[in-house]
């Protein structure tokens, strides 16, 4: 790395596998780093785990899981691939999160409708991950994103601390624990996570109920606090979420907003949430305080139709063949993965070493050890922009972004 150059920004135009190009440094976390990839078949994203000695890969875990859950609100995972100094995931692309676009507005909040059919989709989309025996425990803005082609339907993203929480075979969630490290986001982490407590299905729910909050209000009682250790910050918006009523948090808001998350609060560990009850409070407020349809023309619709209609129309969005993740014309030359050298682009990584899918052998116990507040800003765009993609052919999408 030369000068003052970003991390990760050498990687711009190499080519990997001889078929796709790094075009745009999307983002990056805790775990690694993502970058918006280019090919004939069109476009996908690239997240990238940098290997370090003695310690174990989150990200093939985090993949495993993904493929696992595939389904409704689950972005697509087009590949696994292993390099010498990187682990990487090649999946489909998606578009903003909900906390970009919440910075859009002035008053960055959204609409009641809008936040509405935001929950409605989030209870589909953590039910059929509940249903199928994991929680993800880090629901928060910046883990759900819109679509990438079609902006009206979201995604729940970023599974690196998800876990099962029952035995798929006897549906026996473990005795819950104390005295554990919190794993998530403070600021929407539920109340007994921030006790230490073990997490399931109720932790989810609470941390939807403190997402809502923040979409419809613009803000959460418990930011900006100062401190001067994590755990006094922890400490500091535990008391202000045990001490704030369900109706003061939502104040100016329908009841059922209140209802919720008191629902959410209330739960037992072991107790399986009333998903359409829940999901009946907020197509209430819609249908008959409001007396408007559940259309999905969220905010961020109202002024770009035309844009979105144009992606839609150039952008290639068949269902992938659950026969194609192990398609190795998918990743081709794994072993001689040069760029074209008449193409002015930089050689790509070398010794790529392909992994296929188990996905009877999940890994994830080893995330209970992994602690910390995951509430680091991925860094924006320059241009946060959509940009109409090019498609030089119409085939499957390889295709996301975190």
């Amino acid at each position: 790395m030369k000068g003052n150059q970003k991390p990760g920004l050498q990687l711009l135009n190499t080519v990997f596998f001889n078929k796709y190009r790094l075009v745009e440094k999307l983002g990056e976390g805790t775990f690694g780093m993502i970058f918006k990839s280019e090919s004939t078949d069109g476009l996908c994203a690239f997240k990238f785990e940098k290997k370090r000695y003695g310690r174990r890969s989150l990200l093939k875990p985090e993949s495993d899981i993904m493929i696992e859950l595939k389904g409704y609100g689950i972005p697509r995972i087009i590949r696994y691939v292993e390099d010498n100094d990187y682990n990487i995931m090649i999946m489909e692309l998606l578009g903003k999160s909900l906390e970009k676009l919440v910075s859009n507005y002035s008053d960055e909040k959204l609409s009641l409708k809008t936040v509405c059919m935001i929950a409605i989709e989030l209870l589909k989309i953590i039910k059929n991950i509940h249903d199928k025996h994991y929680i993800h425990r880090d629901i928060k803005p910046d883990n759900i994103t819109i679509g990438y082609s079609d902006q009206s339907q979201l995604y729940l993203i970023d599974f690196g601390l998800a876990k099962q929480y029952r035995s798929p075979e006897t549906l026996q969630q473990k005795p819950m624990q104390k005295n554990k490290k919190l794993t998530g986001t403070a600021r929407y982490a539920s109340i007994n996570a921030l006790k230490g407590y073990d997490q399931s299905r109720r932790d989810d729910m609470e941390s939807i109920g403190y997402v809502l909050a923040y979409l419809i209000r613009g803000n959460l009682p418990w930011q900006g606090i100062l401190v001067k250790t994590k755990e006094e910050k922890y400490s500091k918006i535990l008391y202000r979420k045990q001490n704030i009523t369900s109706d003061n948090l939502f104040l100016g808001c329908p009841k059922e907003f209140s209802t919720f998350i008191e629902y959410c609060k209330n739960l037992g560990y072991e107790e399986e949430p009333k998903y359409d009850y829940l999901t009946d409070l907020f197509k209430n407020v819609i249908k008959n305080q409001l007396n408007e349809e559940i259309d999905y023309k969220y905010d961020w619709l109202k002024n770009d139709v035309d844009i979105n209609k144009n992606i839609r129309e150039n952008y290639i969005s068949e269902e992938f063949n659950d026969n194609d993740l192990n398609n190795l014309s998918m990743v081709n030359n794994l072993s001689n993965s040069f760029s074209n050298p008449n193409s002015g682009s930089r050689n790509s990584l070398g010794g790529f070493k392909e992994l296929n899918f188990n996905d009877n052998n999940i890994e994830t116990g080893y995330y209970d050890d992994i602690a910390e507040d995951v509430d680091i800003k991925r860094k924006d765009r320059e241009n946060d922009n959509i940009i109409k993609p090019v498609i030089k052919k119409k085939k499957n999408v390889c295709c996301n972004i975190f």
